[in-house]
This record gives C-alpha cells, sequence and structure tokens, in this order.
C-alpha cells in the first residue's frame, strides 16, 4: 500500500496507514532528511528482525541498528551523554546525523551491536516527527539504499513499493528522493570520532 503525503504539509489524517502499520510491528517505507528509509516501532521484534535481514545484518555485526528519536531528551534516554556530547550533541540536531552512543538498558538488547552500542538519529523531517508522535515511540530505522559504498540513485516510492511488496506494509510517497547519507559520529568516553562523513557538515 503507497500512500500519499505532502512533505512540507504532512496531514496526519493520511499517515494513519503507515501508524496503523506500525503499531501492529510491521515495516514501512517513509521520508527522512536523507531519502526514504524502512522503519518499524521500537517495540517490535519482529519488526526489527525484519530490518534486519533487509540490510543484511546479523546480531553479531559490528554496526549497531538505528533508531529515530524525537528530541534532544530522549537521545539522552536511550544513549550515554558526557557534557561535551551533549554540547555538541545540542549544536547539530536535529539534522542529517547519525549518533553511535553506548546503549543504555531502555534499548532492546536487539538493536545492540556487539559493543552494546546504538544509533540514534533526530531528523529535521516533518514527516519523522508527525511518525514518533503518533506512535508514541522511537522508530528502528535504516536507508533503503542496499549497499553502503553503492552509487546513489533516485528512489521512487512506486519502485521501492514493488521491490519489496513482500517485506513492507505501508509505502509513504512524498515523491522522488536523491539519497545523501548521514554524517555518523561516534561517541564514546568524551571521544568523538567521523566514522562517515555524509550530509551533516560536522566542525568539531
Amino acid at each position: 500500500m503507497r500512500v500519499h503525503v505532502d512533505a512540507e504539509r504532512p496531514n496526519p489524517r493520511k499517515l494513519q496507514p503507515a501508524v496503523e502499520a506500525l503499531k501492529k510491528g510491521q515495516v514501512i517505507v517513509y521520508p527522512t532528511d536523507t531519502g526514504y528509509a524502512f522503519g518499524c516501532a521500537m517495540s517490535s521484534v519482529k519488526g526489527i528482525a525484519a530490518i534486519r535481514r533487509l540490510k543484511g545484518l546479523d546480531e553479531r555485526s559490528h554496526k549497531p541498528l538505528t533508531m529515530i528519536v524525537g528530541g534532544l531528551a530522549e537521545v539522552g534516554k536511550f544513549g550515554v551523554m558526557s557534557n561535551t556530547h551533549f554540547r555538541v550533541i545540542r549544536r547539530i540536531l536535529p539534522g542529517p546525523y547519525t549518533l553511535v552512543l553506548q546503549a543504555t538498558g531502555d534499548v532492546p538488547k536487539s538493536m545492540h551491536n556487539r559493543h552494546h552500542e546504538v544509533g540514534l538519529r533526530v531528523p529535521d523531517h516533518l514527516v519523522c516527527k508527525l511518525l514518533l508522535d503518533e506512535l508514541g515511540e522511537p522508530l528502528l530505522t535504516g536507508s533503503v539504499t542496499p549497499y553502503e559504498d553503492a552509487t546513489p540513485e533516485l528512489e521512487e516510492a512506486e519502485a521501492l513499493e514493488r521491490q519489496h511488496a513482500r517485506e513492507v506494509s505501508v509505502v509513504v510517497d512524498v515523491g522522488p528522493l536523491w539519497p545523501d547519507p548521514s554524517t555518523v559520529l561516534r561517541l564514546i568516553d568524551d571521544e568523538i570520532e567521523v566514522l562517515r562523513e555524509g550530509k551533516g557538515d560536522f566542525r568539531p
């Protein structure tokens, strides 16, 4: 199922099929500030397993799974932040950044990597914000780009619906998007490491 939504003025009513799918533990495709992404509710064990399969990540992977949260308070709820990290994070969010932090006890163990880390994002995108508000919990997320080093291609919702018809229940269509990966920062023990340079222009 594909639902058409205005990215600039999203209507909560039009997003309801996606919200209902998330509440049932299903996987959706939705737009972010870095392109289209797979998403499921953080509480959905079935959804997390499905996104792991879609992204080709097993539980021994060094790459943590990433979740979308609503703001700085939730970043602190799910990731361990030092004062130095807090000042940096406050400056760059919301925006096209993925923060790799030590996971707190509130993060499902199925989302950890082998180092007990988790990725956190606060996208600057109204559809993401509305989905979070309507769902009432964080979204597990993963870009629809099949490989990190793949050549970027224009992402079209209709093609994504056909390609992932078996795994995805609802596609939120805001029109074609050009993927621009997030900048990935690892913030552990007061250190800040740039794991991937992307859309976010990070300056320490």
